[in-house]
């Protein structure tokens, strides 16, 4: 087996990314268009290693290189990665996946391939200032392949899933739930409907205005610093090159008689798995209107239904509220692994 690690800000995208990413499933936010516009706008680097089986793609892993360079302020250095280290793997968009894929069906998830595939491949190529992995979203299957000497597993957010399969639409959705949330949820569409001055629709995300919709994702990630790392803002150019992918949905609110964007969300397409990526609206000071959050969740409903999605990830926080909508809660660990020198 070959590893090759490629740098997204600096590798041309390989000629056989394409096709490993249509065959191992990997959303918008796995192009490599967009991949190089994150790259560049990180605050470390964000290598993507390949393995190879007889010069095809097996497997995958995205991964951020922490060093004690690493600053919360600031970017990527433009060369050098610094001697010692350790590799934070995780999906390069989206928290509510893993950021590795094998070309396998393994019961663990893939977890035992990635340290006794990965781990020996990318030491050989980093060397031995490579000192340890954080893996995220490794699921309960895999919690054994990274319990041992020199390993620490926790379990994190679980990841909201909620199967549309048994709807036709999205009332037949509304009335599944539990009496209080069902009431609440119809008193909240039949007022939308009832209301000219607000408007909802879905569309391609390249039909979106990039800045409208990063503008607005900043007004909701100044909600959430209760992480030790806050994330970075939403750039425009990041924004750009992912509504630009065609597997990426927008459902926009606006007002009908000034066309202001007063909430948005963004979906990633899957054949069996999209995501409800971002969500973000205008604070009610700013004239915001109460309840498009839940409102939104009707939408995605909806939308999956009518696209034949059997299922449609809801993401993490706010997991009570998400299993009050129908969600089932799918337990998500992360795994702390130390490598000897």
């Amino acid at each position: 087996m070959v590893i090759e690690v490629l740098d997204p800000r600096r590798d041309p995208e390989p000629a056989y990314w394409g096709a490993l990413r249509a065959k191992a499933g990997l959303r918008a936010d796995w192009s490599w268009e967009v991949l190089t516009t994150q790259a560049w706008s990180a605050r470390t680097a964000q290598p993507v290693a390949v393995l190879l089986e007889n010069g095809e793609p097996g497997g995958v892993v995205s991964s951020a290189w922490v060093t004690g360079l690493t600053r919360r302020h600031r970017f990527a250095r433009p060369s050098g990665r610094g001697r010692l280290g350790g590799l934070d793997i995780r999906a390069p968009g989206s928290g509510a996946i893993p950021g590795w894929w094998f070309d396998a069906e393994d019961d663990d998830g893939g977890v035992g391939r990635l340290l006794e595939s990965f781990v020996p491949a990318i030491r050989a190529e980093l060397g031995f200032g490579l000192r340890g992995l954080l893996i995220r979203q490794v699921g309960e299957s895999g919690v054994d392949s990274v319990r041992g000497r020199l390993k620490m597993v926790r379990r994190t957010e679980d990841i909201a899933v909620l199967d549309v399969s048994p709807f036709t639409c999205r009332d037949d959705w509304m009335y599944s739930l539990a009496r209080k949330r069902k009431q609440n949820l119809r008193k909240i569409f039949r007022t939308f409907d009832a209301d000219p001055s607000v408007e909802v629709r879905i569309r391609p995300g390249a039909e979106a205005d990039p800045v409208e919709v990063a503008e607005l994702l900043r007004y909701n990630e100044t909600k959430h610093h209760d992480v030790p790392i806050v994330p970075l803002p939403a750039f425009v150019g990041y924004v750009s090159a992912l509504l630009r992918q065609p597997d990426v949905h927008v459902v926009e609110y606006r007002e009908t008689t000034t066309g202001r964007a007063l909430a948005v969300a963004t979906v990633l397409d899957h054949p069996t798995l999209p995501i409800a990526r971002h969500w973000a609206a205008l604070p009610p000071e700013l004239g915001g209107r109460p309840n498009l959050y839940f409102h939104f969740y009707g939408e995605a409903v909806r939308w999956a239904v009518e696209a034949g999605r059997p299922e449609v990830v809801f993401g993490k926080k706010m997991s009570e509220m998400k299993a009050s909508l129908g969600a089932r809660l799918v337990p998500q660990y992360a795994a702390a692994v130390a490598l000897l020198p």
